[in-house]
């Protein structure tokens, strides 16, 4: 699924450096390079990215991989990658350093495949109503892309199935395997019948399952200290094997409530830091008044050189 880039809207302004910084126009474009393509097709799945999913706020809330960028420069710099740029180097550029690293990632930006993110923290996600966890964050996408070491970019590209073809003929051949049904064997039918009562009864079994647990749920609730569940992990996002493990649970109402108690206290203490921030909040202006133009020069020159990407506006218009 292909999202808007934020880039798309004119030329994009790559600023190298944080000092005095130059500045390239970079056009974005809708039509894609065969290059770009197949590079991206190359490491889009590339374990080397350890990518993670998160959850588009731009999109619908749809769920999107993204990555750092430095986990981009070593999937270019891996031997599955080295392996297809020695046979097809005009399709997959040869790697020598960072610096080649970051042109092909521009490269991918301006054909909109990867786009710059931001990751929200959980607050900000959840006053935007995100269903955000602990290994699914917010997303947001940025007009800015700092080609930094630990910046987030996320995926606008999805390669081809090379099994699509095989799938559409598996597809028509059982839709007239369907029509044909009563010319099929005897056996066969026979089986067919079996395997769908199989399926009909482990259905029914979920379900009864479900009601027993419920039952036992609702009589411990009334009788017990404690609430009992029958496979706890039933309804869990996890898998078939796992929803099964452990086979009961306890729940114990009172680790709610000290739950609560404790979020209570800690949101008081917070507002009380809070306060005592803003009387102090005088004396730590001047204290930093003081020593910023002595630090100042010292953090220009350990400033590190990045490229920046960011929209400019169109000058033809």
């Amino acid at each position: 699924m292909n999202y808007q880039n934020p880039l798309q809207q004119g030329n994009a302004n790559l600023n190298i450096g944080q000092g005095k910084m130059r500045a390239h126009k970079v056009a974005t474009t809708a039509r894609k390079n065969p290059t770009a393509i197949a590079i991206a097709s190359s490491v889009r799945y590339s374990k080397v990215l350890k990518q993670r999913q998160g959850i588009n706020a731009s999109a619908g809330n749809s769920k999107q991989d993204f990555f750092r960028f430095k986990r981009f420069v070593r999937a270019l710099q891996s031997p599955e990658y080295e392996k297809k740029s020695s046979k097809a180097p005009e399709l997959y550029p040869p790697v020598k350093d960072e610096a080649s690293a970051q042109k092909i990632f521009v490269m991918l930006i301006q054909n909109q495949l990867v786009l710059p993110v931001r990751k929200l923290k959980t607050k900000e996600s959840k006053e935007r109503g995100l269903p955000v966890n602990k290994t699914t964050p917010g997303l947001e996408i940025i007009h800015k892309a700092v080609l930094q070491p630990d910046t987030y970019f996320m995926w606008n590209f999805e390669p081809p199935n090379p099994f699509l073809w095989l799938y559409s003929i598996l597809g028509v051949a059982a839709v007239f395997a369907v029509v044909l049904f009563p010319l099929w064997p005897v056996w066969m039918r026979t089986g067919v019948w079996y395997l769908s009562t199989g399926l009909l009864l482990l259905i029914a079994a979920f379900f009864g399952i479900a009601f027993i647990r419920l039952i036992i749920f609702i009589v411990s609730y009334f009788t017990m200290s404690r609430r009992f569940w029958l496979f706890p992990n039933l309804f869990a996002d996890c898998g078939v094997i796992d929803s099964f493990k452990p086979l009961y649970g306890w729940e114990d109402p009172s680790s709610k409530k000290q739950g609560h108690k404790h979020k209570h206290r800690k949101t008081t203490k917070d507002t009380g830091d809070a306060s005592t921030e803003k009387t102090a909040e005088p004396i730590a202006t001047t204290t930093a008044a003081t020593t910023t133009t002595s630090s100042k020069a010292k953090t220009t020159e350990a400033r590190k050189r990045t490229p920046i990407l960011e929209e400019i506006a169109d000058d033809e218009n």
